[in-house]
């Protein structure tokens, strides 16, 4: 029962807010981490788009599409985490995280993990099983 004792009443609306969203915050952690290594990880992606003046960058040269699609591809996926836990954060302050949401982020820890073993992909079994946890105490199951 604890994720729902942390639903409390705005002091100035009255209006009852749900359980804090831990796992779509950390999804969105991740997402955000997951942007700001592009640059790290993937410096001549990074520099080449710029160099292409950013707009239309990654097609607009055919030699360089393979070395920009990386970064840009990186920097996407990280911005679709973002989202993601944005919108599973949503709904956990609802109290309606189902289960197979935890289901869903092992399965793609686990799909990261079998094609890039040194990766942050391991990341995802936490929150998977954080997710779960909070699942089991929600309203919906």
């Amino acid at each position: 029962m604890g994720p729902r004792r942390s639903a409390v009443a705005h002091p100035k609306s009255g209006v009852t807010a749900g359980p804090v969203p831990v796992v779509g915050a950390s999804l969105v952690g991740i997402g955000v981490l997951h942007v700001a290594a592009t640059r790290r990880f993937y410096p001549e992606s990074v520099r080449s788009i710029i160099q292409g003046r950013v707009l239309g960058a990654v097609e607009a040269d055919p030699e360089q599409a393979a070395v920009r699609g990386v970064g840009f591809w990186y920097a996407t996926a990280g911005l679709g985490v973002i989202a993601l836990g944005r919108a599973v954060g949503q709904v956990e302050r609802a109290d309606r995280l189902r289960l197979d949401t935890a289901a869903v982020l092992a399965g793609i820890g686990a799909w990261g993990v079998s094609l890039i073993p040194k990766s942050g992909f391991w990341l995802f079994f936490p929150v998977a099983a954080l997710a779960a946890v909070r699942a089991r105490a929600s309203r919906v199951r």
